[in-house]
C-alpha cells in the first residue's frame, strides 16, 4: 500500500493490514465494513485526510470508518 491513491475508493467490506497507513490519501473513501487491525484503527482515523463523502456511495468517510 506504499503511497497508493486510495482517494474516491470504494473498499465495502476489504480488509486491510497496517499497511493502510503507508497510503498517501483515503479522501472521501468509503470503508463500509472494512477490517483493519485493532491498532491501526485509531491511528487512521487521526489522519487529515480521512475526511470527505464518497461521491460513488455518498457515505462519509469517518463514518464509514466508526471514527469517534
Amino acid at each position: 500500500m506504499d503511497e497508493a491513491l486510495l482517494k474516491d475508493t470504494v473498499a465495502v467490506g476489504a480488509y486491510f493490514s497496517a499497511s493502510i497507513m503507508d497510503t498517501l490519501t483515503v479522501e472521501n473513501a468509503d470503508f463500509t465494513d472494512a477490517q483493519f487491525p485493532i491498532k491501526t484503527l485509531p491511528l487512521l482515523c487521526e489522519r487529515s485526510d480521512a475526511t470527505g463523502t464518497n461521491p460513488v456511495t455518498g457515505v462519509d468517510t469517518r463514518e464509514s470508518l466508526m471514527c469517534p
